[in-house]
């Protein structure tokens, strides 16, 4: 099987390079660069041209500008980068009988603290990174053959202009550095390597529609830092609690991202990470010097 994953230099796609690897298929890298193929992916004729080129038999999209301020400051370059490219992505795959995996978000909950969502509760388009991400999932839909992943990962990136959520927390660990954590930010957040190798078992089912992929629980990111500092051996004092709502500027986030994830269990047919399994992962990731690097 070969795989073309659009967007394989960031977080998610590097630890999906590595995953089809390691399955003993064909991983195909879309970028902007450092990858297979360089390529603006709002760039309608270019992407084309490349997964025609390619003929994938599975097509993962997981290219997005992630910054809720660039997504409000250029909206419309936001749904050029976000939304437009999975419609021409789905054009594609149902007339070549791809299957077609979107990735999503899960920032589309709020005013519920730590409540889980499951695929077809109603959601909240709180800001344009939001809306963007709900275009390309209605994009996506018009495939027969696709699949729109809802999700939160953390984890850890290579060759990064900037760390992760993962790296940032680690490091203020480790430098006693300030840190403000937030009491009222719930996700399920799974580590991308947990991420990717449910995702390649949900794949191998060809599953379609909306799912939930995420941690089986649902934790504020006060809980995630206070736990993984304690597991890592530190007692945090240069800390105070806050509320996200204060922390975005002018732009509204939405803030309890807890998903449901037993659909996807009864498709797997095993649990999904527990927090404690994702704080695992991340510290045997840190521990053993794993990064996702392709």
């Amino acid at each position: 099987m070969n795989v073309l994953v659009i967007g394989s230099t960031g977080l998610l796609g590097q630890a999906l390079i590595c995953e089809i690897e390691k399955r003993g298929m064909e991983a195909i890298g879309i970028a902007r660069s450092g990858a297979d193929f360089s390529c603006d992916i709002a760039d309608d004729q270019a992407l084309k041209k490349i997964i025609l080129s390619t003929a994938p038999q599975v097509i993962i999209n997981c290219a997005a500008i992630v910054s809720l301020t660039e997504c409000e400051v250029n909206p419309g370059y936001a749904y050029l980068v976000n939304a437009r490219p999975a419609s021409v992505i789905s054009e594609i795959a149902a007339k070549n009988e791809i299957y077609f995996v979107q990735i999503s978000t899960d920032h589309f909950y709020t005013d519920d603290y730590n409540s889980k969502h499951r695929e077809e509760d109603p959601i909240r388009l709180l800001n344009e990174y939001a809306r963007t991400k709900y275009a390309a999932e209605k994009f996506a839909l018009t495939c027969p053959n696709s699949l729109v992943v809802r999700t939160n990962i953390v984890g850890f990136r290579n060759k990064a202009e900037k760390p992760t959520f993962v790296e940032w927390a680690i490091q203020n660990i480790e430098n006693g550095s300030h840190m403000t954590l937030f009491e009222d930010y719930f996700t399920s957040s799974i580590c991308v390597t947990q991420f990717s190798s449910a995702l390649f078992d949900i794949i191998e089912k060809k599953h379609t529609g909306i799912l939930n992929l995420a941690s089986s629980e649902v934790t504020s990111k006060k809980t995630f830092i206070l736990t993984l500092a304690k597991r890592m051996g530190y007692e945090l004092t240069n800390v105070n609690v806050g509320s996200i709502l204060n922390a975005c500027g002018n732009v509204v986030r939405a803030e309890s991202n807890g998903l449901d994830v037993e659909v996807a269990e009864g498709i797997l047919g095993y649990k999904l990470p527990a927090f404690d399994d994702v704080i695992t992962r991340i510290l045997e990731e840190y521990e053993g010097g794993v990064k996702t690097e392709v």
